[in-house]
């Protein structure tokens, strides 16, 4: 399959993005590397909290599900990211959680000042192995037009 452009996109249609799953020491070193927060490091002071136990950060969570969905662009003509938006994160992300990416193209439009490119939103939900929603945002992309020769 060749390469994939701004008009190939269907608003509405679905990115396949693989699991991932979450365990205590990879959560415990990027917190220690990158959100240090006691309920992200420590197990005793994260029992403490008001989380009752060891969470992901959301910016773990968030680094994770970019990495799937890029995965899943595949080939699609990416100039460039434009944005992330509104993230929420209603639900914790815990050691042995399985997440799923569920995202989909929720905003095509081409640019009306440079004709060869367009923009392309992506909404994302991620879930967890009981179908609880740990996250949720968007993407904004410019994607290539199909070249004209």
């Amino acid at each position: 399959m060749g390469k994939k452009y701004w008009e190939d996109l269907v608003e509405g249609e679905r990115l396949p993005c693989r699991s991932m799953a979450f365990d205590r020491s990879g959560i415990v070193d990027f917190g220690k590397r990158y959100d240090p927060l006691p309920f992200h490091t420590d197990d005793a002071a994260a029992s403490r909290s008001i989380f009752h136990g060891l969470i992901a950060s959301a910016l773990h969570t968030m680094s994770c599900s970019t990495r799937v969905v890029v995965e899943a662009l595949g080939d699609l003509a990416v100039i460039s990211g434009l944005g992330i938006d509104e993230v929420r994160t209603p639900d914790p992300v815990r050691p042995g959680d399985v997440l799923t990416v569920e995202a989909h193209w929720s905003y095509l439009r081409r640019s009306r000042s440079k004709p060869d490119r367009g923009i392309a939103g992506l909404k994302c939900r991620v879930v967890n192995q009981r179908g609880e929603t740990v996250m949720e945002y968007g993407y904004r992309y410019l994607v290539a037009c199909r070249p004209t020769v």
